[in-house]
């Protein structure tokens, strides 16, 4: 008899808690705009990729997502407010947050490209209101972005690189998602349910995806609100030209669009700085948004770029000169204890033969 991992038995619990709420509430359209959609890898399967120091659980559903030569439009699978959508990090690449109007959250990795209406929030995490989370609604069946491969966890199983990495949240009142996935399966058992279990449809396996979870049946939730095209938040570059130019008359036309993101500085505190490069690389040289941007930037909005990575830099510089003034803080702490160590005894030691001495000469 085989005897089930303390990660599956986790993994069977998060996924009974779940059902409940797959009961309550409208279930979910497809995630990718395919027919049919296929599951790659299954939620609590224990993977062992090829950069991995050990066995671990998959805490969420891969599912293909390659359209002919290039990745397939991923779309909202509900109704719900884009809480955030940037890089995340060399692990998920970019990625796009949804929390329905349950609360829940549908966490959507590995884009190619985010779609850049909804693009809002710390790079490298979600914020509260007052750090950036965004606030744009979508609805069921919009366009969020564009499957890729930005990330080093690709399961090549299937020889399909190019995947959806599917994850569900539940029970979360917080602001910052990493606080959801920490690396510990304890947490992410809190938080983590199977996607698949709030599916309207009963997707196609691949052989070695995993056990098949069933969809709740039913209708895909109708779409409400959203629409990004006419989402009454986006305005039309018609209205953006308009008042800019009320605003600014003497900026050149080509001068007011292409500017780059600011570097997200507040969401590295915590990260090593090995951590921080390669978050600000991988944020460029992982994002094909910027690649195409960066062509459409205007010669300000080039040099603002080149200006913001060289105050990235500096900043590095800064947390570097810090954490040395740390280490020769601590370097001068440990030294100074060591020569306490050192010649305290031999003070001490000293200060007795002297002691001794001096009695012995009252004595005589």
């Amino acid at each position: 008899m085989r005897i089930p991992t303390a990660a599956q038995l986790m993994v069977g619990a998060a996924v009974s808690s779940a059902m409940p709420s797959v009961l309550a509430d409208a279930c979910l359209a497809d995630p990718v705009a395919m027919n049919p959609v296929t599951v790659t890898s299954t939620f609590g399967k224990t993977r062992n990729l090829s950069h991995y120091s050990a066995p671990r659980t998959h805490w969420g559903v891969d599912m293909r997502a390659r359209n002919g030569n290039t990745g397939a439009d991923l779309l909202a699978a509900d109704n719900g407010t884009v809480i955030g959508a940037g890089f995340w990090g060399s692990g998920y690449g970019n990625r796009v947050a949804i929390k329905r109007d349950n609360g829940d959250i549908l966490l959507y990795s590995h884009l190619a490209k985010v779609e850049p209406s909804i693009k809002s929030g710390g790079a490298i995490g979600f914020k509260d209101a007052e750090g950036g989370v965004g606030q744009k609604r979508v609805a069921t069946g919009d366009k969020i972005g564009v499957a890729g491969g930005t990330s080093n966890h690709m399961d090549h199983s299937d020889g399909l690189p190019v995947h959806l990495h599917l994850e569900y949240v539940t029970g979360y009142g917080g602001t910052k998602l990493r606080e959801t996935n920490d690396g510990t399966d304890s947490t992410r058992s809190r938080y983590m349910r199977n996607p698949l279990s709030y599916m309207c449809k009963t997707y196609p396996h691949t052989a070695d995806a995993g056990t098949v979870t069933q969809g709740t049946g039913g209708a895909a939730p109708t779409p409400v609100g959203g629409g990004l095209s006419s989402n009454p938040n986006a305005a039309s570059s018609d209205e953006q030209a308009k008042e800019a130019q009320a605003a600014q008359p003497s900026v050149a036309e080509t001068e007011r669009y292409g500017m780059p993101d600011t570097p997200p500085y507040e969401t590295y505190e915590g990260m090593s700085e090995e951590q921080i490069v390669e978050a600000e690389m991988l944020r460029r040289s992982l994002d094909t948004e910027w690649e195409t941007r960066l062509t459409e930037m205007s010669t300000r909005g080039l040099w603002v770029e080149i200006a913001r990575i060289r105050g990235a830099k500096l900043w590095l510089r800064a947390r570097i000169q810090e954490k040395y003034a740390r280490m020769e803080g601590m370097l001068a702490t440990r030294l100074a204890f060591n020569t306490q160590a050192y010649f305290n005894p031999r003070v001490d030691a000293t200060y007795s033969r002297a002691v001794a001495v001096a009695a012995q000469r009252k004595t005589n």
